[in-house]
């Protein structure tokens, strides 16, 4: 059975790195592909690759030394918006998952993924699906979940119309662990007002002190 050639662009500043992929996917034994690895170590080789050849995936790492994958795939879609990206990275981290996702990469996987996952995840993108590990999936689904929940006892607690857009942002300062003093300069007001600010907060609020207020922050929403 004739195999397809699928051209896989490798981005990541470790030479390590990029060899073991290369190895893996070029000499391993995959059911009807054969894989051709292209590297490149930053912005620059990235997209002058993607300008002279076609390339049919490219794998990107999240923490280059001069630019995050993330802001990396931006600027490749932006440029070339079919281009199909999947994140490669070190870290099992919700932010970097998220950025990545927002970025338009098709998919999120760790460096410690073995080469049938790998393959997997390829062929996955490939076809034109998402792809991400169960551990990761599964931190998503949860946090869509959590993120429903909180708009959910957002939109029913009462105690947040009585906030001014002002007293919400003083909260999620102080919840940024801010004193008033670093409040004050923040916002261009004085410390006097940032002071009446966090008392009246408290007063509308029925609470005692600034522990009540993170929780209150956190239950309904407003650090999102």
């Amino acid at each position: 059975m004739e195999k397809n050639n699928i051209k896989i662009l490798v981005v990541d500043d470790h030479p390590i790195v990029r060899d073991g992929i290369k190895t893996m996917l070029e000499l391993g034994e995959f059911y009807c592909y054969n894989f051709t690895v292209l590297e490149a170590s930053d912005k620059e080789e990235t997209m002058s690759i993607l300008k002279s050849k076609a390339i049919d995936l490219v794998l990107m790492d999240y923490q280059l030394e001069k630019i995050d994958g993330s802001s990396l795939t931006s600027v490749i879609l932006n440029e070339y918006p079919e281009q199909l990206v999947l994140a490669l990275s070190n870290y099992d981290n919700k932010e970097f998952t998220s950025s990545m996702l927002k970025a338009g990469a098709r998919g999120y996987m760790t460096k410690n993924i073995e080469s049938d996952e790998l393959f997997e995840a390829i062929t996955t993108v490939l076809s034109g699906k998402l792809f991400y590990t169960q551990q990761i999936a599964n931190e998503l689904i949860e946090r869509e979940i959590l993120k429903k929940g909180l708009a959910k006892r957002n939109s029913d607690n009462p105690a947040l119309a009585l906030l001014s857009k002002r007293e919400i942002e003083i909260i999620q300062l102080i919840c940024e662990q801010l004193t008033n003093e670093q409040i004050s300069k923040k916002l261009f007001l004085s410390k006097r007002t940032v002071d009446n600010h966090r008392q009246n907060i408290l007063n509308k609020l029925g609470m005692v002190n600034t522990a009540g207020m993170v929780r209150f922050a956190v239950e309904n929403g407003i650090l999102g």
